[in-house]
């Protein structure tokens, strides 16, 4: 039973460490702030949010001077 245990654990720390850190971030504090230079990259950080996390996020922003794309991600508790 305890092998079991060590590889659950082995196996939620791996994924941990493949997960970007605004991953990380949004399951600690409960929101991140995403930053990307196109609106397709931003999406492709949208889509690396695992499935069963549940988030909610507002309009995309657009920085003027830099051209950048924000979007604050918050996390949804049940």
């Amino acid at each position: 039973m305890s092998k079991s245990k060590k590889t659950q654990v082995t196996e939620t720390e791996q994924q941990d460490a493949e997960q970007p850190a605004y991953i990380g971030d949004l399951l600690l504090n409960g929101t991140t702030i995403l930053t990307a230079p196109t609106r397709d990259e931003l999406a492709e950080m949208v889509n690396e949010i695992p499935a069963d996390v549940r988030y909610g996020a507002g309009a995309v922003g657009r920085d003027p001077e830099s051209g950048a794309f924000t979007l604050l991600i918050h996390l949804i508790k049940d």
